[in-house]
């Protein structure tokens, strides 16, 4: 079978990236912080952090997933703990 987006040895992370998520801090901004809080973690070659057009809770937003999980109203300074209490306990 080919894979064509998804890396199933990793833990998955998706950062919504619908225009009310990016407008309330989510988007980029947040895929950076995420990017950051993980190589300094020392896993980022063990997540794949993905952009999402939409995770569908846009009155919520900033939305992340984390391993399926979904996390609301998420911004820059929750990546840290995000990072150490939700993707640290969950790596293989």
């Amino acid at each position: 079978m080919t894979r064509l987006l998804y890396d199933d040895e990793k833990l998955r992370v998706r950062v919504c990236g619908g225009i009310h998520c990016a407008g309330n801090g989510g988007g980029r901004a947040l895929e950076d912080a995420f990017q950051d809080a993980l190589e300094a973690a020392g896993i980022a070659a063990q997540v794949e952090l993905l952009r999402a057009h939409c995770l569908g809770a846009c009155q919520d937003g900033p939305c992340v997933r984390i391993a399926g999980e979904r996390f609301y109203h998420v911004q820059t300074a929750d990546v840290p703990g995000l990072v150490r209490d939700e993707i640290l306990p969950r790596m293989k």
